[in-house]
């Protein structure tokens, strides 16, 4: 078996790849450049999707298959193969890396009416359980946050693809967020479902979706209807481990039983649990798992009430009344109309 020292030294020198650097007095990770480090390692995450491009490429507009003044979203849930492979390629234009966690998930790629092309995509997925800056300004207990987390859901990811995400597309796209067809169809999906680990039927509402910006502030949600900054998180993250080539060699000296968790419904935490034991196996400590990486919480509610459902004061949600015609109009209203000329350059200026 391979000595624990052997397992330490590749891992530090996978690392080492990244321009991350292990800080032996204190025990923790420094990064000489996160967006940096973030970059590569999208590229071990991300690229999959580009094996599809031919079969998907007729998906994606064309800068004069656009009229911005005419764009009309439309949401598809992923479902088909085809629809996965679009989804696929899709991701391979992000420039940090994706990871989809365990539990519940919900994708949806945008598409614009007026073309039938992509604008975008939304990827729907359990919330972590210990967040405090979500906690925080939710102001639960653990029991509450135990009742009622399961009516949240967290965007990992959510963004348009090109040529729309030169137009301001991405605010579009975080707009239909807020579509009633986003949380009916959460509804519709979990209606008759059980949450595996409290054993208790819930209400399949969905009154809460929030997200966290890559670096900090994002420009995609500032001054964004309903899309609120909250503030930045800890910075503790498993990304830069588990998508560097580290996470087959630590998954491999965890306990079964702590490694086959998620399959009984423990969530997006399990790879961090999954980590923190690996790491301790081989004399690690967890500290290698806070890398200074902060990224920004936004909050999305989609309910007037949502606060008080979420504590359970409220037992029913009363909705926000957003409709999909006044989000666009919104959209156009205040994004658009105002810069169309510089918008309209900038769509045209990498053409021919």
């Amino acid at each position: 078996m391979t000595s624990k020292k052997v397992i330490r030294k590749k891992i530090l020198n996978y690392l080492e790849k990244y321009g991350v650097h292990f800080d032996t007095e204190n025990g923790q990770l420094i990064a000489d450049d996160i967006r940096l480090m973030q970059y590569e390692l999208a590229k071990q995450t991300n690229t999959n999707g580009l094996q599809y491009r031919n079969k998907v490429i007729d998906f994606f507009a064309k800068p004069e298959e656009i009229d911005i003044l005419n764009i009309n979203p439309y949401l598809v849930m992923v479902e088909t193969e085809q629809q996965r492979r679009i989804w696929s390629y899709a991701c391979s234009f992000w420039s940090i890396p994706i990871t989809t966690g365990y539990g519940r998930r919900i994708r949806f790629l945008i598409f614009d009416q007026y073309n039938d092309k992509l604008i975008g995509i939304i990827g729907l997925a359990d919330p972590i359980i210990g967040l405090g800056k979500r906690d925080d300004f939710i102001g639960w207990d653990k029991e509450q946050k135990m009742k009622r987390l399961y009516n949240c859901m967290t965007a990992y990811i959510l963004g348009a693809v090109p040529p729309y995400n030169l137009i301001l597309g991405a605010k579009l796209v975080a707009l239909s967020v807020m579509f009633p067809e986003v949380r009916k169809t959460f509804y519709d999906k979990y209606k008759d479902t059980t949450p595996i680990i409290s054993g208790e039927k819930k209400r399949p509402y969905l009154v809460h979706v929030d997200t966290l910006g890559a670096f900090g502030k994002s420009a995609i949600y500032t001054r964004l209807l309903n899309w609120k900054y909250i503030g930045k998180t800890k910075g503790q993250s498993h990304i830069h481990i588990t998508a560097n080539g580290s996470w087959e060699i630590i998954k491999e000296l965890v306990p079964k039983e702590v490694f086959k968790t998620y399959k009984f419904g423990y969530g997006p935490n399990w790879k961090i649990r999954v980590l923190k034991a690996g790491l301790k196996e081989i004399g690690f400590s967890e500290e290698m798992l806070s890398i200074g990486w902060q990224r920004g919480y936004y909050s999305c509610p989609l309910a007037e009430n949502w606060q008080e459902y979420l504590l359970g004061k409220a037992n029913k949600p009363i909705w926000k009344n957003y409709t999909k015609p006044e989000l666009i109009t919104y959209w156009q209203e205040r994004w658009i109309k105002p810069r169309l000329e510089s918008l309209q350059s900038k769509l045209f200026s990498n053409v021919g």
